[in-house]
């Protein structure tokens, strides 16, 4: 009997050892011995579905990072959901992530709408949430302990939408044109609150609705106004809309546009560069795409995106994000939880993604990491190139 027990227990120990070896590969969501399981619901679907770009480029950067060696040997796995850039979608889409696919984090979100619609359903659990393009402030502040943005917000957005403006010699006369939603408010409000610290407010806030396929009462208003500057905050589509009408009625005013489009799919729309020569778009890049600044990750995202997938702008939007997901799972060790993820991004400081302009800082008093903004437009010599205020370069260094 004495010989049979320490076989028995020694049984039960090589057992039990299995079942917590078991335990230990299943008991955190989305982590395996091999994989973890990222959720990335872009809009791949519907009238915004350029924006879908950017859930391809996080998919590239994370193939890179596999190329690699993955994070401490295992493979990131990318699950995507169509949020289609409408809020119910987006909530029903990133709940199957999570309940159902079992994802460790959720990374992307390119539309304001669907990031606000989230943030309860997202504060109600621990799972990582890293926005990587949707840019309304409200979504990660106040703070949240698992919603971080990690791309410049509207409300940088719009103050550098503003300064460019008023940076123009002589621009005091300020107009407006805008969407009627959340998206838009979120400049609107910030462009207003500059205006009003330099006493000034807009000549005119003009409203152009999503859809929009005719912008001539808007542009004949504005022309019967006389602004001296015109801050544009429309999605791709009806920006398009605007500046062709522009032209055609010879409203020939500077403006500058929100990050609701591709500058050069923008153009692409209106014509060509000559009809672009009085709109600039505010830039969250550290330099130009197509360009030495950006060549590594022209490098990556040409090697190893989903084949057949067309690249733009916003394909280089979603990656900062991306790197800043990738160097924290590397920080928190071969061990990773939703809590050691969070606790390890609000120690994020002074990161260079190598793609978004500044560097990226988060603290538990803000979950907000990049504010540094540029202007992307044409020069006198008709190049295209980056702004930091009207006719003064930006120094990339």
């Amino acid at each position: 009997m004495r010989r049979v027990l320490p076989l028995v227990f020694a049984a039960l120990g090589l057992i039990m050892t299995g079942i917590a070896a078991a335990a230990d590969s299943t008991a955190v969501p989305g982590i395996t011995k091999d994989t973890i399981l990222i959720g990335v619901p872009e809009p791949f679907s519907g009238p915004l579905s350029t924006f879908g770009a950017a859930g391809y480029g996080i998919e590239a950067y994370y193939n890179y990072i596999n190329a690699q060696g993955g994070i401490h040997g295992r493979e990131i796995k990318v699950v995507f959901g169509d949020a289609a850039c409408d809020p119910a979608r987006g909530v029903a889409v990133t709940k199957r992530l999570i309940y159902q696919e079992n994802v460790f984090l959720i990374n992307g979100i390119s539309c304001s709408a669907v990031g606000l619609a989230l943030r309860p359903v997202i504060a109600a659990t621990n799972v990582p949430f890293v926005i990587g393009t949707a840019s309304n402030q409200h979504i990660s502040a106040p703070v949240v302990h698992n919603i971080f943005q990690a791309v410049q917000t509207a409300h940088d957005f719009g103050a550098e939408m503003a300064n460019f403006a008023l940076s123009k010699p002589g621009a005091k006369r300020i107009a407006i044109v805008e969407h009627s939603n959340e998206w838009a408010k979120g400049y609107a409000d910030t462009v207003v609150e500059i205006l009003k610290k330099h006493g000034l407010k807009p000549v005119a806030d003009v409203r152009l609705e999503r859809g929009a396929t005719d912008a001539t009462a808007q542009v004949l208003r504005l022309k019967e106004i006389k602004p001296d500057f015109i801050i544009s905050i429309l999605y791709g589509p009806e920006s398009a809309v605007f500046i062709k009408a522009a032209n055609k009625f010879g409203l020939d005013v500077p403006m500058i546009g929100a990050l609701g489009a591709d500058y050069l799919e923008t153009q692409n729309r209106v014509g060509g560069p000559a009809d672009m020569k009085n709109f600039y778009m505010v830039h969250q890049y550290r330099g130009l795409l197509n360009t030495p600044d950006l060549a590594k990750f022209q490098g990556i995202i040409a090697k190893y995106i989903q084949k057949g997938q067309k690249i733009t702008d916003f394909t280089f939007y979603g990656p900062g994000s991306a790197v800043v997901v990738a160097h924290v799972l590397q920080e928190i060790g071969p061990n990773p939880t939703r809590e050691k993820f969070n606790d390890a991004m609000e120690k994020v400081k002074d990161f260079n993604t190598g793609i978004l302009a500044g560097k990226m800082t988060f603290s538990p008093q803000d979950h907000q990491g990049v504010h540094t903004v540029y202007v992307v437009g044409y020069d006198k010599a008709g190049d295209r190139a980056v702004f930091e205020s009207w006719g003064k370069k930006a120094n990339l260094d």
